[in-house]
């Protein structure tokens, strides 16, 4: 028979979502600098962070869903945040599905314009600004915080959807090869469910604080 788990605390928790949301937003900021720079080393550390998320999430849910099956009111208002940790893991699977985008631009020698390489830095830095905010939220509490999330978020998903728009008129007016067009379109949706699973984040925050 296995020990029993430790009792988490409200600020266990916070603070374990928090390291998520850190190697979260390692990952983007790997994964940008390496589709600037081609760096396999720092693609392997993604991988590497997109695992760890991965077992990071599966031990808080499950040590959460024990304690509150156990102890229904030991977490308080902080149990709003046991869904983030599925929220980040789905974040860190979009950003290794970037990564691989990036890896095979690279690999297959597949020329961005000017144009598109600006489109990307600038999802890759709205996308770490919304990570990193909603980290801000978690750390410090504040309904300003997440009224600026909601504001950039919805900003984010006007821009990627201008984008998306503008990116195919220039593929139907021949500017834009087929394959590199795939691959850019692709790595756009994948910012998008990164937007998507903030926002989420977001609203779990909103429920904590306005119960806190």
């Amino acid at each position: 028979m296995g020990m029993p788990l430790p009792r988490l605390t409200p600020e266990a928790l916070r603070g374990a979502v928090l390291e998520m949301c850190d190697e979260a937003s390692q990952m983007l900021r790997l994964t940008r600098d390496a589709f600037l720079q081609p760096s396999a080393a720092a693609l392997e550390q993604v991988t590497a962070l997109g695992r760890d998320l991965h077992l990071r999430e599966k031990r808080l849910t499950d040590h959460v869903a024990m304690q509150i099956r156990e102890y229904p009111w030991s977490l308080g208002v902080a149990e709003h945040l046991a869904f983030l940790p599925a929220a980040l893991e789905r974040i860190g699977d979009s950003v290794e599905a970037l990564a691989r985008c990036v890896q095979s631009g690279h690999r297959d020698g597949i020329p961005f314009s000017e144009r598109a390489i600006g489109d990307v830095m600038a999802l890759f830095n709205r996308a770490i600004d919304l990570v990193d905010g909603v980290a801000s939220v978690i750390r410090d509490g504040g309904q300003a915080g997440l009224s600026r999330i909601r504001h950039e978020g919805e900003q984010f998903q006007a821009f990627s959807d201008a984008v998306a728009h503008n990116h195919q008129e220039r593929l139907l007016r021949g500017v834009c090869v087929a394959h590199g067009s795939s691959l850019f379109l692709a790595m756009v949706d994948y910012f998008r469910e990164i937007e998507r699973y903030t926002r989420r984040m977001s609203t779990d925050v909103e429920k904590a604080l306005a119960t806190s």
